[in-house]
C-alpha cells in the first residue's frame, strides 16, 4: 500500500514537471489603457530645414564681339528674307515674320498687308553700319528695291537680336501730302520705342552692377 501511495505521488510529480517545460504559444503583449503603443526610432533624416534662395545673378551686360557681329548680321539677313515675301498670303507671311521681331514691333507690323511690302527678295550681304550702342545695332540689307535699314535691339549678353525697326530706302517713301503706309506708320512707332527700350535695359544693367 506505501508503494502505491509513491508511485502515485511520482507520477503526479513528472506531470507537473512536463507542464511547467511545455511550450505553447507566446502571448501577445498588452498596452495598458491610455498608453500609446512602442514605436520604432525614426530611420534618415527628418524635414529640411526652410533654405532661402539666393537671388538669381544679373544678366551679363551685352558687348560687341565677333559673335555679336555676326549673330546680328544673320538675323538682320533673316528678318528681311522674311519680310520680302509678298507672294504669300497673310498668315504664312506673318508666321514667318512675327518670331523675328520685338513685341512692339509685332505690334506695329501685325497690320501690315505683305502683298503692298515692295521687295521681293534679298539681293546681297547685310552689313552693320551702326554699333554706338551695346543694345542697339543698326544694319542695312539690299533688296532688289534698294537697301533697308534695319535696327535691331537686345536684352543682354545672353539674349537674342529682335527687329525693332525695318526702314525702306529713301527712294520708297511717300512724297510730301500723302498719307503714310501702314509699315511707315510702324517705323514711327517702333522707332521711338526702341530707343527707350535700349535706354531702360542700360539703367538697369547699371543698377544691378552697383556696389
Amino acid at each position: 500500500m506505501a508503494r502505491t501511495r509513491a508511485g502515485a505521488l511520482l507520477a503526479a510529480g513528472v506531470l507537473v514537471l512536463g507542464a511547467g517545460c511545455s511550450s505553447g504559444p507566446s502571448a501577445t503583449p498588452t498596452i495598458s489603457p491610455g498608453g500609446a503603443p512602442p514605436t520604432a526610432a525614426a530611420s534618415g533624416p527628418g524635414p529640411a530645414d526652410d533654405v532661402v534662395a539666393d537671388d538669381p545673378a544679373p544678366a551679363p551686360s551685352p558687348t560687341w564681339d565677333a559673335a555679336a557681329r555676326a549673330a546680328a548680321l544673320e538675323h538682320a539677313g533673316a528678318v528681311m528674307t522674311a519680310f520680302a515675301r509678298p507672294d504669300l498670303d497673310e498668315q504664312a507671311w506673318w508666321a514667318e515674320l512675327a518670331p523675328l521681331l520685338t513685341l512692339s514691333a509685332q505690334d506695329a507690323y501685325s497690320a501690315v498687308d505683305p502683298a503692298q511690302v515692295p521687295p521681293r527678295q534679298v539681293t546681297g550681304e547685310a552689313v552693320l553700319v551702326d554699333e554706338t550702342s551695346a543694345w542697339l545695332a543698326r544694319v542695312e540689307v539690299p533688296t532688289d528695291v534698294g537697301t533697308y535699314r534695319l535696327l535691331l535691339v537686345r536684352e543682354d549678353g545672353t539674349s537674342p537680336w529682335l527687329a525693332e525697326q525695318i526702314t525702306p530706302p529713301a527712294a520708297l517713301s511717300k512724297p510730301a501730302g500723302q498719307p503714310p503706309t501702314a509699315a511707315t506708320t510702324a517705323q514711327a512707332a517702333t522707332a521711338q520705342a526702341a530707343t527707350a527700350q535700349a535706354a531702360t535695359a542700360q539703367a538697369a544693367t547699371a543698377e544691378g552692377q552697383g556696389p
